[in-house]
């Protein structure tokens, strides 16, 4: 045993004295002082103790001088830039320039107080240290007011590494990685902890690790067991930390440069194993997100350079997919995950595909069309190929086309065609339909449908023939171009759909739907439906005819009008007839029902009216343009001719019955109009009823005229004379005859009455208040029988026949 003592500046003040037992010839003892060494001399000396009861001499004094005695011209600070435990006291002293004293020391400027060491050394003491982000300040002021300062830093000892684990990923290196412990960020590289992995056996190898917490060592060739140790330091002390494994047991994979390859619905991926990894059995899984899926898959590597593939599924098209993976040697556990690799698949494209036909029956042209339903956009689209295909004969013709139908001519017998787009990554599925032998639309009974605001609801009976579903065909915009046919393909058990009005449905527009059902030869056509998603007011109006049949009574009105046109904005429903009179009077409305009807017969009207007739058609929402024309009717000349006719047939009546009596009524008519012995004359009247009924015929016109004197006188005239008296024209006045002459009057007279009376009959019409004079009473100034005229009243008309008679 030895005794040991250690003492502290020149004057040899015991600090530690202490038994060491030492069992080799050498024998190594630390001791730590508290106060930096520098600050001071310190000496140690040792002897050795027998039986605890005789000791030998004591040695010499080993001293380690401080530099206390060592003149400077500026003050020297210790610890200096050195590493404090954290959570222990610690001693700082200052030895002060040469010829100064120390006044004040300050840690983290903060001033303690002075402890004198030996000759003008201070030293202060510090209860506890704590860590800082920057290090901790010492600083010490001496008498000539001259300041030193340094850094100092805060750390703990070395903590023992835990969790140590050893694997490989390749077979070719093995990676070791552990807990570190606490983290100081206030120490710099070179003061950090150091870490040394030592490998033991034969060949023992030490790796430097620096200051992280894992550390990479090749494998050593033909070697499976490993026993290792990872020491970590610093300057306040050191820690290790051991394991031993069979190389075997910790090879956990890691996939590599992992690439997905994305289709529509599913992917291809793919990545390596790069390793010492020939022969091995392996199995390695992928998660799929955001389906949460993983695939898994066993697999052998055949050789270490070779790329592994997996196929996921299902997938959805145009979605955003992430895949990891990781791989385990057969019977080890898993190894870690690979970087996450996102990938999208492509747009779906699906071709729905129909077709048009031609009417010919033998050589056919059918109009192929397809559209496209894609979840994504077309620009992936380069081309669709489109085939057709005939049993009888063989022969199948293909067409890559960048439009979205195509025409081809056929034959009489039935024919497959198949359509598919051709994308960058391949070609979609291909969409097939089928051309019957006969297809036939002629025998179809047009159903006509009414649409609303919201659209079209269809709805058809159910084909006993149907396999495959049916078909709905409609023309946008009421065209008949192929390019704007649209269809919708339906299951085999719906017989109806509802098409919105979004669909591109218009006011005013009649659109055909046609059902087609979907058989094993082929389509079929099974119903046509036509309507109006809303029906408008006509825009056109019927035109009438020119060759109208008009009567007095009545009129047959006819019109043309074409009322099937698919261009009218409605159903024609009918028309409405209106016959107004000039003062818009309405004398005749109706309204016609039946749309093929183009004639009316209108009777009830007035002869010789203008009328004025309104014609227009109709549809459920109202009537449109009207068409306006004038006629007149006629006059009615048979019941004209018949008031004429019978009065003049009775008179014939008349007389025919009274010719019997012929002379019995002359003898009447002479006594009654003879005239008396005074040569006065009687004037007779025309019935007023006979007045009426002629002006009612107006066989008599009034015209004007001027009047006349007769006379009458009671001498024998020759012919000569009777001839001067005849009236000429409109004019009363004798013809070439001298005014000195008497008048006479030319008599109308039988031959069979010669020699005896004369009756000379008169007829003076419009004559204006005619006065008779008898000229029984006046003087015999004339002639015996001599009757004069004079002159009317101007103001008053009257119609006068007057009859005389003369006694020769």
């Amino acid at each position: 045993m030895h005794e040991v003592q250690v003492a502290r500046t020149s004057r040899f003040e015991l600090l530690v004295q202490e038994n060491v037992s030492a069992g080799a010839p050498f024998c190594t003892w630390v001791w730590t002082s508290s106060l930096p060494l520098p600050c001071a001399d310190h000496s140690v000396r040792v002897r050795r103790v027998f039986n605890s009861t005789i000791v030998s001499a004591w040695s010499e004094w080993a001293t380690n001088n401080g530099q206390q005695s060592v003149s400077s011209s500026r003050a020297r600070l210790f610890p200096t830039e050195e590493v404090l435990q954290e959570g222990s006291p610690a001693h700082c002293c200052c030895i002060p320039p040469t010829g100064a004293q120390v006044t004040e020391i300050l840690f983290r400027n903060m001033p303690y107080p002075l402890i004198p060491v030996d000759s003008g050394v201070q030293a202060i003491q510090v209860g506890m240290v704590n860590s800082s982000i920057f290090g901790v300040n010492l600083i010490c002021r001496d008498s000539r007011g001259t300041e030193q300062r340094v850094l100092n830093y805060v750390t703990l000892p070395p903590e023992r590494p835990e969790n140590l684990s050893c694997w490989t990923a390749d077979l070719r290196s093995v990676r070791c990685s552990w807990t570190a412990g606490r983290r100081l960020s206030d120490l710099s590289d070179h003061r950090h902890r150091q870490y040394t992995l030592h490998i033991q056996g034969s060949g023992e190898a030490e790796v430097q690790c620096g200051s992280d917490s894992q550390c990479v060592f090749p494998v050593i060739p033909n070697r499976s067991f490993y026993n290792i140790s990872v020491w970590v330091r610093n300057s306040l002390g050191e820690e290790s930390q051991s394991d031993a494994f069979n190389i075997s047991h910790r090879v956990f994979p890691v996939p590599e440069h992992v690439f997905v390859e994305a289709g529509v619905r599913d992917a291809e991926l793919s990545w390596f194993l790069s390793g010492n990894f020939a022969g091995l059995h392996f199995t390695c899984q992928f998660t799929l997100e955001p389906t949460g899926t993983t695939t898994e898959l066993q697999l052998v590597v055949p050789d270490p350079e070779q790329r592994l593939s997996m196929h996921l599924q299902p997938l959805q098209a145009s979605c955003q997919y992430s895949t990891r993976g990781r791989c385990a040697l057969q019977g080890n556990s898993w190894g870690p995950w690979s970087p996450t690799s996102s990938f999208s698949t492509e747009p779906l494209v699906t071709v729905d595909v129909w077709m048009v036909m031609g009417p010919h029956a033998h050589n056919r042209s059918v109009t192929v069309l397809w559209k496209t339903c894609n979840s994504g956009s077309d620009s992936n689209i380069e081309a669709f190929e489109v085939c057709v295909e005939q049993s009888v004969p063989r022969r199948r013709v293909c067409v890559n086309v960048t439009e979205r139908q195509v025409e081809f001519t056929v034959g009489s017998r039935a024919c497959n065609m198949s359509v598919r787009a051709v994308t960058h990554r391949g070609s979609s599925m291909s969409s097939q339909i089928s051309i019957p032998r006969q297809h036939s639309e002629h025998m179809l009974r047009e159903k006509r449908i009414v649409g609303n605001s919201t659209g079209f609801l269809l709805s058809w009976s159910a084909a006993s023939s149907v396999t495959c579903g049916y078909t709905v065909e409609w023309s946008l915009l009421d065209s008949v171009k192929p390019h704007d046919i649209q269809w919708r393909k339906l299951s085999a058990n719906q017989t109806s759909l509802f098409l919105g009005a979004d669909t591109g449905f218009r006011k005013g527009r009649r659109y055909t739907f046609k059902i087609y059902c979907c058989q094993t030869e082929g389509y079929q056509a099974h119903e046509k439906h036509t309507g109006y998603l809303e029906e408008q007011k006509p825009l056109s109006a019927p035109e009438l005819l020119q060759s109208l049949s008009v009567s007095w009574s009545s009129v047959t009105l006819e019109w043309s009008f074409n009322e099937d046109n698919h261009s009218h904005p409605g159903f024609i429903t009918g028309y409405t007839l209106t016959i107004l009179t000039q003062t818009d009077c309405d004398v005749f409305n109706t309204y016609v029902e039946d749309p093929h009807c183009k004639s009316v017969l209108v009777e009830g009207l007035q002869e010789g009216q203008l009328y004025t007739v309104r014609l227009a058609a109709c549809t459920r929402a109202g009537c449109g343009v009207v068409s306006i024309r004038t006629i007149t009717t006629r006059q009615n000349y048979h019941l004209l001719l018949a008031k004429v006719v019978a009065p003049l047939l009775v008179l014939i009546g008349c007389c025919i019955c009274l010719w019997p009596c012929r002379k019995v009524l002359r003898g009447i008519a002479v006594d009654i109009f003879s005239l008396p012995s005074d040569h006065s004359l009687k004037l007779l009247e025309l019935n007023d009823s006979l007045y009426e009924v002629s002006e009612k015929l107006r066989v008599l016109q009034v015209e004007d005229c001027k009047w006349c004197n007769l006379e009458v006188v009671d001498v024998k005239s020759s012919l000569e004379e009777k001839a001067w008296l005849m009236f000429t024209g409109d004019d009363c006045k004798p013809a070439e005859a001298p005014l000195s002459d008497p008048l006479s009057v030319e008599e109308l007279v039988w031959d069979a009455l010669a020699g005896e009376s004369v009756t000379s009959v008169t007829n003076l019409a419009y004559l204006s208040g005619l006065q008779v004079e008898l000229l029984s009473d006046s003087p015999v100034s004339e002639p015996s029988g001599y009757v004069r005229a004079e002159d009317p009243e101007p103001n008053t008309s009257d119609y006068v026949t007057s009859v005389t008679t003369v006694a020769m």
